[in-house]
């Protein structure tokens, strides 16, 4: 009788109540939707950090576009004061606008203004080739990550008070224009040259 009486009782502790199983089961399922939520976020800022690098990397670009234009003359066309960071216009028949697009499988890059009567793009590919073209409307950014740019050049800025006579004040904005990211994706950056 003593044997059945300790069989029965060690049968009895060796084994997981139902109870004890739900409450694993939970535990574990907290704890695997935890570390996939901090997957989701890392990959959803490693993103928006690759869109925040391109977007650098344009408006510096524009940036030194815009500098290299010699400053012997207030009146130098490619200096002249306008713009807008808001919206996009023409001034005296300038741009201080362009589209940039970035084709995710080609590699290639697509500069486009408008122009009378169209747009004027400029296509970078991958080979070092750099073709000009003419369209009549914008080409479709499909497959593409698209930047809108603007810049606005200020002539004789104010800077702390002080008016700077016969410089420039150069901002340029780059927006993230075809995907969901939030926030938005943008940058900009300004800088005086004399």
């Amino acid at each position: 009788m003593e044997t059945f009486q300790l069989r029965h009782k060690s049968c009895r502790t060796t084994g997981f109540s139902i109870l004890e199983v739900i409450i694993a089961i939970t535990v574990l399922a907290i704890g695997l939707s935890a570390m996939a939520a901090l997957v989701a976020s890392s990959l959803s800022g490693t993103e928006r950090a690759r869109y925040m690098a391109l977007a650098t990397t344009l408006t510096s670009e524009r940036m030194e576009d815009l500098n290299r234009w010699p400053n012997t003359s207030p009146t130098n066309a490619h200096l002249a004061a306008g713009g807008s960071l808001t919206s996009d216009g023409a001034v005296g028949g300038l741009n201080y606008y362009d589209d940039i697009d970035l084709s995710n499988t080609a590699g290639q890059v697509s500069e486009t203004i408008p122009v009378t009567g169209g747009y004027s793009s400029v296509i970078h590919k991958v080979t070092g080739e750099v073709i000009p073209s003419s369209n009549t409307a914008a080409p479709a950014g499909s497959g593409m990550v698209a930047f809108h740019r603007r810049w606005l050049i200020e002539a004789d800025p104010v800077v702390n008070g002080v008016t700077l006579t016969g410089s420039r004040r150069i901002t340029v904005l780059v927006t993230l224009s075809n995907l969901s990211v939030r926030p938005p994706v943008s940058f900009q950056m300004s800088m005086i040259r004399p």
